[in-house]
């Protein structure tokens, strides 16, 4: 089967090096145009892009998927198949029409339609997730699928380690699914049950809120692993907050001894030798790994070791000054 490959991000990168190894090779990788990226705001490729120059595959940089120029060099190439990895553009009539699209999708479709379904799945303290090998339609995520594979989220996972899993289990799927195209015996399945959408990720989801209890806390933390962070501030210090752990609500571990004095006193910071506890609505989260602004990740217990002195009793949102939005990441 000729088919090609449209995707972006790593989640694209990670879906399309499993692919490859498996032994599907697409006659072409389609993605966004190089962007600023980092912290220097340069302007660098998607990810999947260098995959496929590492692999020797032939590329595409495209501001509109659904232009005629794309369409007519898929055309060319012989493609059957268009598989779609979080490209990152809604695909659009005569491409769906003239090409066969199908999607890997990262959630239990019809749940988590939309940008972030892995981090959305996170935030709201799911247990299981999976990947939906969908076809295309106009309607956001709303096609037909042929195959569902599901994970279960363990209190360890983050939003990386989550895709990759994901990633893997995607590339399976559209593997066998390929298959079942290309025999003539692939089942498109409508979509039922519940719907649910996973918005992109706002500044507001990005800093941190006192008010949550101890779980909800560790999960937002994890959600925004590892390359977004959750932004604090308490007394002088500015800071991101990477790694937590929650105790102390049912089906947790107990709030530790020395924590107790923050137990259930949302915003309440409490450094203990080289521990940090913050204070949550019901229970306690542990901070594990954070970072000053301007400064590399680093342990609690380095953070205290530089910062205790100007740390101080409470941990809140940063002001407004100085919070930047998701976008200037």
């Amino acid at each position: 089967m000729i088919f090609a490959f449209a995707g972006s991000p790593e989640f694209a990168s990670w879906v399309l090096e499993h692919l490859v190894a498996v032994g599907r090779r697409p006659v072409l990788v389609i993605s966004q145009p190089d962007r600023p990226r980092g912290r220097g705001r340069r302007s660098a490729a998607p990810p999947a892009i260098l995959t496929a120059s590492r692999l020797g595959l032939g590329s595409l940089q495209t501001e509109d998927i659904n232009g005629p120029a794309v369409l007519s060099r898929l055309q060319a190439e012989g493609v059957s198949v268009l598989v779609v990895a979080s490209f990152g553009q809604i695909l659009r009539t005569p491409l769906l029409e003239s090409i066969l699209c199908v999607n890997i999708h990262a959630s239990l479709l019809p749940a988590y339609r939309g940008a972030a379904p892995v981090e959305r799945a996170l935030m709201a303290g799911e247990e299981e997730t999976g990947v939906t090998i969908m076809r295309v339609s106009e309607d956001l995520d709303a096609g037909p699928w042929a195959l569902k594979t599901r994970l279960s989220i363990n209190l360890t996972d983050d939003a990386g380690s989550l895709k990759r899993e994901l990633a893997l289990l995607g590339a399976i799927g559209i593997d066998q699914v390929l298959t079942s195209i290309e025999d003539g015996t692939v089942q498109w399945i409508e979509q039922e049950g519940p719907t649910s959408y996973a918005e992109k990720l706002t500044a507001a989801d990005c800093v941190v809120d006192p008010g949550l209890g101890a779980k909800e806390f560790h999960d937002r933390v994890r959600a925004l692993r590892p390359h977004v962070g959750l932004r604090a501030r308490s007394g002088e210090v500015d800071f991101k907050i990477w790694r937590s752990w929650p105790y102390g609500q049912l089906g947790l571990s107990p709030v530790p001894s020395q924590a107790a004095p923050v137990d259930g006193r949302p915003g309440r910071l409490l450094a203990s030798g080289e521990r940090l506890y913050l204070g949550c609505s019901e229970g306690v989260a542990e901070l594990l790994a954070v970072q000053p602004s301007g400064r590399p990740k680093m342990t609690a217990a380095a953070f205290l070791r530089g910062y205790r002195s100007r740390l101080g009793a409470t941990v809140e949102p940063p002001s407004a000054g100085r919070s930047r939005s998701l976008l200037g990441e």
